[in-house]
């Protein structure tokens, strides 16, 4: 018997979308019948946990470059937040509504968000149920890269107030268009306290069956063991959606020169701007 999932697959630049196109769910992958593995993020948090050289970057542009031909549509937008110096965001820096690479930028983008939130919420009550995202009307993806550098690492105000922020966003922002990736290597409760609030969760190679339960839940070791893929499978993993059920996955791998053409081929048509007050405290002027 073969691996359908034992030979990588690279990633290709996403094909356009005629003007108004209803968001779809990305291709990321491949499950282990072969078959390719379409990730949905509409009304969706998605948790991505996996040690270092696991493969998260892989889940992280097969999410966010694949909505590509929506971003240049201004029917979605992301809010990057890198708090590795944005080694890993600003490759696809094109693709991106605004960044944060500082703690203190990244409460900013959190708040910002759940005034989107308030908003909305204001706007649909007694109207609708859930967001539908088009051109001017966008869905928000907020991607973090190293979760655990906001939430158990930065300092203890700002830790303390990302873990508020972050939970209000998990628990309201669903319904308002409001979505969360996050990648994070230590899955603990401590690193994370909001885990539990993550709607899907996706399991890369881990440490030990401790670290898979922590994940995708109690008994999942066994029928889900990321524990035990092999070093060299990176992109590899289990995917436990919010109904409780679980596939192996394996994730293209988006190279730096795919990102960057993807950013330059489908580059986002609405870009953040600082408020003035903040801009002249930067000394940044804008014509």
């Amino acid at each position: 018997m073969l691996d359908a999932l034992a030979a990588p697959t690279m990633a290709a630049l996403p094909a356009g979308r005629p003007t108004g196109t209803k968001l779809e769910e990305v291709d990321v992958g491949r499950d282990e019948s072969g078959m390719p593995w379409r990730l949905s993020l509409v009304g969706k948090h998605t948790l991505v946990a996996g040690r270092s050289g696991a493969g998260k970057g892989s889940i992280l542009w097969g999410s966010v470059a694949s909505l590509a031909p929506w971003i240049a549509q201004d029917t979605v937008r992301v809010h990057g937040v890198d708090l590795k110096r944005g080694v890993e965001i600003a490759m696809g820096d094109g693709l991106m509504y605004r960044t944060a690479y500082r703690p203190e930028q990244a409460l900013v983008v959190l708040r910002d968000l759940l005034t989107i939130i308030d908003e909305r919420a204001a706007r649909m009550v007694g109207q609708s149920r859930l967001h539908e995202a088009k051109p001017g009307d966008p869905l928000h993806l907020l991607v973090i890269d190293e979760l655990a550098a906001l939430t158990a690492y930065a300092d203890a105000e700002v830790k303390k107030e990302g873990n508020r922020l972050l939970a209000e966003i998990l628990t309201q922002g669903r319904a308002m268009g409001v979505v969360v990736v996050a990648c994070v290597q230590d899955p603990k409760k401590e690193t994370v306290p909001a885990r539990g609030l993550f709607t899907q969760t996706i399991a890369l190679r881990l440490a030990s069956a401790d670290e898979v339960r922590m994940v995708l839940g109690q008994g999942m070791s066994e029928e889900a063991p990321a524990h035990r893929i092999p070093t060299d499978m990176p992109g590899t993993g289990y995917l436990v959606t919010e109904e409780g059920s679980a596939a192996r996955v394996r994730a293209h791998f988006w190279s730096d020169e795919l990102i960057r053409a993807t950013a330059a081929h489908f580059p986002t048509v609405e870009r953040w701007v600082p408020p003035l007050e903040e801009s002249a405290a930067a000394g940044v002027h804008f014509g």
